[in-house]
């Protein structure tokens, strides 16, 4: 579990995310979602270590602050929001992800390759395993990154609007394989701005508004106060019926 407490992060000084209590669980799918300027990603950074913060952050009981950059990546995997083009092709990008586990020589073993195989397999990039990644679609970059973290066979997988580029197929695929992720036990936290896809799919979310926490819980918790998700996002979620969880906008009163 990654628990969070008493959370400040900021940058230049100026703190733009407190958050007294959050916890994120292994076979979850977490979404984390707001607007423009919410604190979504400062909260993924935060638990990366990338953007500057006070406060706790409890890996597997394991204080995040005291792990060196090679030991938290052996627990978490991270995906940006956006990625270079880096001259390299997918396959060898996709390796990277195993670059924690290696000593100097960086010399990948059987295990290595079938998890990588397997996570090109998984993103539909087998085929395309050998070409750079400036000859292919942004959507398919994209792709290619979150091969290299699902390769890196972390417990936990940060995700900063994963489907980024995607079109619709993919995004579709993506989420799948987030759900599918989860239920090998690994603990998913993303970020999105597509809400009802965001609540269709995951066990959790969280509402930030204005480097807040305003509130956490099952989807369909969240949606039944529209009120409170008309405070936050402008707008409210209904389920297309009662019998699943498949949401679309509301813009009722």
């Amino acid at each position: 579990m990654i628990e969070i407490k008493n959370l400040k992060s900021s940058y230049s000084g100026t703190i733009v995310l407190e958050i007294e209590s959050l916890d994120f669980k292994e076979g979850e799918v977490t979404a984390v979602v707001g607007l423009n300027g919410s604190g979504k990603s400062t909260l993924l950074k935060s638990i990366v270590g990338i953007t500057t913060h006070q406060g706790s952050i409890m890996i597997d009981g394991k204080n995040a602050a005291e792990l060196s950059h090679k030991k938290r990546a052996s627990f978490i995997s991270y995906l940006p929001q956006t990625s270079p083009a880096a001259n390299m092709d997918i396959f060898t990008l996709a390796c990277h992800g195993r670059f924690p586990y290696l000593g100097y020589s960086k010399i990948l073993g059987k295990q290595d390759l079938e998890l990588v195989e397997n996570a090109l397999r998984l993103t539909d990039l087998w085929e395309l395993r050998e070409k750079n990644l400036s000859e292919v679609s942004g959507g398919e970059r994209q792709r290619a990154y979150l091969a290299m973290v699902i390769a890196q066979n972390t417990k936990y997988i940060l995700l900063d609007e994963p489907a980024t580029y995607m079109d619709i197929k993919h995004q579709l695929e993506i989420m799948h394989i987030l759900k599918q992720l989860a239920a090998e036990g690994r603990g998913i936290i993303f970020s999105s701005h597509d809400l009802p896809q965001s609540f269709s799919i995951s066990d959790k979310v969280c509402l930030l508004k204005e480097g807040r926490l305003v509130a956490e819980g099952k989807p369909e918790n969240l949606t039944a106060d529209t009120r409170q998700m008309k405070e936050v996002m402008g707008l409210a979620l209904k389920q297309n019926n009662e019998d699943d969880l498949i949401y679309k906008f509301s813009l009722r009163k």
